[in-house]
C-alpha cells in the first residue's frame, strides 16, 4: 500500500506539470499530448478486449469513436477565439470534479448511485464534483482576466461549462467503470503507476471533450 502510494504521487508530481507544460507550450506540444492520450488508451483497450475474447469490430469501431473524441480538442486549441489556458482550465476543471467527488463522497457519503457499475460513487460525492465545478469556474471567471475566455463569454455560459465538465466527466466514469465491470477488470492497465492506466485517467476528458466543442460550436463560440 506505502509503495502505491508513493507511485501515486511520483505520478502526480511528473503528470500534472508535463500536462501544462503540454497545453501551454506549443501547438506540437498540445498534439503530442492528444496523440499519446489516444494511442496508448486505445492501446488498452484492445488489450482488454482481445484478452477477454470479446473483440468485434462494432466494439472496436465504438472504443475507438469514444477515445478519439478527445481530439476534438484540437480545433479549439487552434481556434483564434479560444486560449490555450481556456482548455487548461478545462483540464483542471474535470480534475477538481472528481477530487471534490472523492474526497466528499469518501468521507461524508451514504447512498450509492449505481453501486453495480461503480460501488463507491454516492450521491453526495456527484453532487459535490458538479457543484466545485462550477464554483471553480464562476471563481476564475470572477479574478482572472477576461481574455483566457471566448470573446463575450458570461456568467451564464460559465454555468452551462461548469454542469459540462461536472456532469459529463462523471459520465465518463460510470462509463469507464461499466466497460471494465463488463470485463471483470479493476483498471485498464498499470502503466500509471498506481493511477491505473490513461483510459481509468482520461476516462473524463472523452465526455467531456465532446460536449464541450459541441456547446462552443451551437452558441457560436467556435466555428
Amino acid at each position: 500500500m506505502k509503495i502505491d502510494k508513493k507511485n501515486r504521487s511520483l505520478v502526480n508530481i511528473i503528470g500534472a506539470p508535463l500536462i501544462v507544460f503540454s497545453i501551454l507550450y506549443n501547438i506540437y506540444t498540445f498534439y503530442i499530448l492528444i496523440f499519446s492520450i489516444v494511442a496508448f488508451s486505445f492501446y488498452e483497450f484492445t488489450t482488454l478486449i482481445i484478452s477477454k475474447s470479446k473483440l468485434t469490430y462494432l466494439k472496436l469501431i465504438g472504443g475507438f469513436i469514444w477515445i478519439s473524441s478527445i481530439v476534438l480538442f484540437i480545433p479549439l486549441f487552434e481556434s483564434n477565439n479560444i486560449s490555450k489556458f481556456f482548455i487548461l482550465i478545462l483540464f483542471s476543471s474535470v480534475w477538481i470534479t472528481d477530487s471534490a467527488a472523492y474526497v466528499m463522497g469518501k468521507n461524508f457519503g451514504k447512498r450509492k448511485i449505481l453501486p453495480s457499475v461503480s460501488a463507491k460513487k454516492t450521491w453526495l460525492g456527484s453532487f459535490s464534483g458538479l457543484f466545485f465545478s462550477i464554483l471553480y469556474l464562476l471563481l476564475i471567471f470572477k479574478y482572472l482576466d477576461k481574455s483566457i475566455w471566448p470573446n463575450n463569454f458570461t456568467s451564464t455560459n460559465i454555468v452551462f461549462l461548469g454542469l459540462i465538465t461536472g456532469l459529463f466527466s462523471q459520465f465518463g466514469d460510470f462509463f469507464e467503470s461499466y466497460f471494465k465491470r463488463q470485463l471483470n477488470v479493476k483498471d485498464s492497465s498499470h502503466i500509471l503507476l498506481g493511477h491505473g492506466g490513461f483510459l481509468d485517467r482520461f476516462d473524463s476528458m472523452f465526455a467531456v471533450s465532446f460536449a464541450t466543442y459541441f456547446y462552443l460550436l451551437c452558441t457560436g463560440y467556435y466555428g
